[in-house]
């Protein structure tokens, strides 16, 4: 059957497309408007240098070898992610009421991160986005304990963004919508379909019953209609 004949089918059993589109439509609707709306949290940092100078005191201890301190920004910010989204990270997150859909994107050309958490709940947001900072100051000062205890000398993170939420995010809900229309109408035009086969192979079965019927009528009537001999 080619679109034409489908749209045929479908006016000419519309008491089937109308009221199949009306249910499949509202079923859809219902479950798009079911569907929880995203909030987003975001919450900024600045990776700094060590903040000690080079001292003028020629009897002063030298500055302790902090590999940190001499890494490139590249590939500090790489082992942060990477430390951020490992199963113990997650598990931190999520046991301080945080969740593990997060991500880190460092600002281009500079040393700021960007932290945006993402939850169907506001607070949930709010709190991932802020433990993921701690998380953050925690790593970098556990990293560099074997090197030097002492701050002057560590690489830090300083929140310049506190955690805050965003605007609500509505595309999940237009795309459940969309979703489901084009699923109501893909639907109504399948079952219209079967019903609309199903329909015409009863009707001819019975015109074919109905044909055999006649004939065996017509037969029976010529076996006992009498001769008429000339």
């Amino acid at each position: 059957m080619d679109v034409w004949g489908a749209i045929l089918v479908l006016i000419r059993r519309f008491y089937l497309t109308v009221p199949i589109a009306a249910l499949t439509m509202f079923g859809g609707y219902a479950y798009a408007h079911g569907v929880a709306p995203e909030y987003h949290a975001t919450s900024s940092i600045v990776i700094l240098g060590p903040t000690a100078g080079a001292s003028n005191n020629k009897d002063a201890p030298p500055a302790p070898a902090n590999p940190y301190a001499t890494m490139s920004l590249t590939t500090l910010l790489t082992a942060l992610q990477i430390d951020m989204t490992n199963a113990q990270s997650i598990a931190a997150i999520t046991a301080a009421g945080g969740t593990g859909d997060f991500t880190m994107n460092v600002v281009n050309r500079s040393s700021i991160v960007v932290i945006t958490a993402t939850s169907e709940n506001a607070r949930q947001a709010v709190n991932t986005a802020g433990e993921v900072v701690n998380l953050v100051k925690a790593d970098l000062a556990n990293r560099q304990k074997p090197y030097t205890t002492q701050e002057q000398y560590q690489v830090t993170a300083q929140v310049i963004g506190a955690p805050a939420l965003q605007p609500v995010d509505t595309k999940s809900r237009t795309r459940a919508e969309a979703i489901a229309i084009g699923t109501a109408i893909a639907i109504t035009i399948i079952l219209v379909l079967v019903i609309d086969a199903m329909l015409e192979r009863a009707r001819q079965r019975r015109r074919r019953e109905r044909s055999a019927h006649d004939d065996e009528l017509e037969s029976a009537n010529e076996r006992h209609s009498p001769v008429v001999r000339s």
